[in-house]
């Protein structure tokens, strides 16, 4: 007789909640996501080239602290439900290079990296011959004029971790995914929200992005409330290196002033970022 799996403070969708990191389940996978972490760095020499420019531990970020044991959870949940004898495949859409796809391997999916940096293939492809990752497999495909170098109907999965609100036609993006995913294929999302509405994803474009993603997609988590005070934003993250120190600020303001006087569009204030989540299915036609 199969046990009730007791609710996880991860099945829902909606804003991550500072309280969240101080849940068990939550710093059991990020305690594991970070040995995983370590033995990725540890191994960078021997795949990560001088021309990568994005962070080399992201896990350690206010808002990777809560999106990638988010992300894992769904999908070690999704192996345990439908069994690990079946063949997952799985997109990391705009993957950089990190150690989270190895990680998602572990668990028994084929992980395809998608990213339009090219220098993103070399390195994956390298990491994938310097890095453990058993049971599964990691390969990178390049995004050329914003398709996917997939099939239709190829995947189980796609998740995405902060990258749709930095693309200015996420439509084109979204209409990629509802293609490339199988018949109630999963869309495991994150984004950074700006609760100021001056960056880019303010009040307007999170209302577009959500009626797009609810012309193809159900959620299949139920959205949950979560109180202004306890919203996670780089102000309490877990991490003093990443709340707004006063030199932070002044470099801040300073840059803004700069783009004033070349003509461009400055913020008036620090970012005032939140991050949302959400685990939706496949609409059937």
């Amino acid at each position: 007789m199969n046990t009730p799996r007791k609710e996880s403070i991860f099945d829902r969708s909606g804003l991550a909640a500072l309280s969240d990191l101080q849940c068990s389940e939550q710093q059991e996978i990020f305690l594991q996501l970070e040995r995983e972490q370590d033995v990725f760095l540890e191994r960078q020499s021997e795949f990560l080239s001088d021309n990568y420019r994005w962070p080399r531990a992201p896990l350690h970020t206010w808002s990777r602290v809560w999106e990638y044991p988010y992300v894992y959870y769904h999908l070690r949940k999704q192996v345990e439900t439908l069994g690990p004898e079946r063949d997952y495949s799985v997109v990391d859409l705009g993957s950089a290079v990190t150690f989270f796809p190895f990680s998602i391997a572990k668990l028994g999916y084929r992980v395809h990296c998608l990213d339009v940096d090219v220098a993103c293939e070399l390195n994956i492809k390298r990491a994938a011959n310097a890095v453990p990752h058993p049971l599964g497999k990691v390969d990178f495909k390049l995004i050329l004029d914003g398709r996917m170098p997939l099939k239709d109907g190829e995947v189980d999965t796609v998740y995405c971790i902060s990258v749709l609100e930095h693309i200015p036609n996420f439509e084109d993006t979204i209409q990629e995914v509802v293609r490339v995913l199988k018949t109630k294929g999963r869309l495991i999302l994150t984004i950074d929200m700006d609760l100021g509405g001056s960056m880019e994803m303010g009040v307007g474009r999170y209302y577009k992005l959500r009626s797009c993603l609810a012309e193809h997609f159900d959620l299949k988590e139920p959205e949950i409330t979560v109180h202004p005070l306890d919203v996670l934003q780089p102000r309490n993250g877990p991490f003093p290196d990443m709340t707004y120190s006063i030199w932070q600020s002044r470099m801040f303001y300073f840059r803004q002033r700069i783009k004033q006087l070349m003509g461009k569009k400055a913020l008036h204030d620090l970012p005032n970022l939140a991050v949302w989540g959400a685990v939706m299915t496949k609409r059937a036609k």
